[in-house]
């Protein structure tokens, strides 16, 4: 077989909240999942299953060399510039902050945020390119196992932090860092609680994480 050519990529993960205190804008946290488990847990479960996936497909892959960042590895807070930071002390190409939403227990679905051009973006192109193929892995891994899984789409017009271009260490001269910031569900409503919470919710965090991984490296390969 013919050997793929080689691919580096430095991936910052980001779980959001953490800790018992707001911290330079970050929230200890945000969603309560109808069962009641924590945003703060499920985002530090998932990128913690998406760096093991990310070190498989490495291993597995040929000429494939991934170095994989957490910003937290604990229940502490960061505040949003220090996570973004991460990102320009390790010379990422990545950024992925990984988020749950709540809101009255009835609305669903997966949406992944970008910052917007008109808020600064100085490469809006490529971090939407990131986001759509985020945001089409979690979306399709949620819809095989939920019908009503919904897609809201990549949305660019919220001024978010985390995503603020000078603190991931991007200028308009030099701009290696691609973020976003993915909300996976709604975690209120009952149906997604039992989905990642519930007694098969390990099979699908590894399914959402390899496909989150995969949508990764395709990016890569992408901007390679």
């Amino acid at each position: 077989d013919p050997v793929p050519p080689a691919l580096r990529g430095v991936i910052v993960l980001d779980p959001g909240h953490g800790g018992n205190r707001r911290l330079g804008g970050s929230s200890p946290n945000n969603a309560v999942s109808a069962s009641g488990v924590l945003e703060k847990v499920m985002t530090l479960e998932l990128a913690q299953a998406i760096a093991a996936e990310l070190e498989a497909l490495a291993r597995r892959r040929r000429g494939l060399t991934l170095d994989v960042h957490l910003t937290r590895e604990t229940d502490e807070n960061l505040g949003l510039s220090a996570r973004a930071a991460v990102a320009a002390e390790t010379g990422a190409d990545v950024f992925l902050s990984l988020h749950y939403n709540g809101f009255n227990g009835r609305v669903r679905g997966t949406e992944t945020w970008i910052l917007s051009e008109a808020l600064g973006n100085v490469n809006a192109a490529e971090d939407r390119g990131l986001a759509e193929r985020v945001q089409a892995a979690v979306f399709g891994t949620l819809a095989r196992h939920d019908a009503a899984a919904r897609d809201r789409g990549v949305k660019d017009n919220q001024r978010l932090g985390v995503l603020a271009d000078l603190s991931l260490g991007n200028t308009r001269e030099r701009h290696r860092t691609r973020a976003c910031l993915l909300e996976v569900e709604f975690i209120d409503v009952p149906t997604v609680d039992r989905l990642l919470n519930g007694e098969r919710a390990d099979a699908v965090r590894t399914e959402l994480a390899s496909a989150i991984a995969e949508a990764v490296v395709d990016d890569l390969e992408a901007n390679a």
